[in-house]
């Protein structure tokens, strides 16, 4: 069905679709979130998608233990609450100032002290050296042995970085480790650490394994 319709409309018109989807699905979750949601659990996965967790809450606008608007910078949990948050490939669908910050200080008024986040997304450093070393190409190989059958066609391999900045209107922002570090500190973190993916694994093994470190970048930060 989705192919059928973005073959009748243009580029344009079918990311603004849905993204007209997206915004009325996140109007709707927003509605239903309630105010106060009490738990035992002490994990808490931000994000989950299709990727749910046993022994997690797992927290998205569908499909999830608990449906939350999460760009919305409040998290209905009480304070010193979770041991543990994950938030992969997340952050990047957030604006800066009025979503990310708000949530992060969230996050941390939930965590109990000593509680530790971790936080994965598209590293803007990465993609910006790959396209001025390799204009793009070696992202591209990475990528399709995560996808196989991803392909730009017939358009230059620079294309990739705007793909991977916008992705049909869903992307706000890319992320190095400064921006990240900054904006952690903000909302009170300390002990910043950039990672690998199997630190996060070694760590928590019941979170399936991504293996996309040659994009993105790791995070792991904790509150005093």
């Amino acid at each position: 069905m989705k192919s059928q319709l973005k073959s009748r409309l243009s580029q344009r018109q079918y990311e603004l679709l849905r993204m007209l989807a997206f915004e009325f699905k996140r109007w709707k979750c927003r509605i239903a979130a309630p105010k106060k949601f009490e738990t035992k659990l002490t994990q808490l996965q931000l994000g989950s998608g299709a990727r749910k967790l046993d022994g997690w809450l797992n927290v998205d606008m569908v499909d999830s233990d608990l449906n939350l608007d999460i760009a919305t910078g409040h998290l209905p949990f009480s304070d010193n609450q979770f041991e543990v948050i994950v938030s992969q490939h997340v952050v990047e669908h957030l604006t800066l100032e009025d979503e990310l910050l708000p949530l992060l200080k969230a996050c941390f008024r939930c965590m109990k002290s000593g509680g530790i986040i971790w936080i994965s997304t598209p590293d803007m450093k990465k993609v910006a050296q790959s396209y001025l070393d390799n204009k793009s190409t070696d992202m591209i190989a990475d990528r399709q042995t995560r996808i196989p059958n991803w392909s730009l066609g017939e358009i230059p391999s620079q294309h990739f970085v705007n793909d991977i900045f916008h992705q049909q209107l869903e992307h706000r922002n890319l992320f190095d480790f400064e921006l990240l570090d900054w904006a952690l500190k903000q909302a009170g973190f300390s002990h910043t650490t950039q990672i690998s993916e199997s630190e996060l694994i070694q760590n928590h093994g019941d979170i399936p394994v991504r293996k996309d470190d040659y994009q993105s970048i790791y995070v792991r930060a904790q509150k005093p």
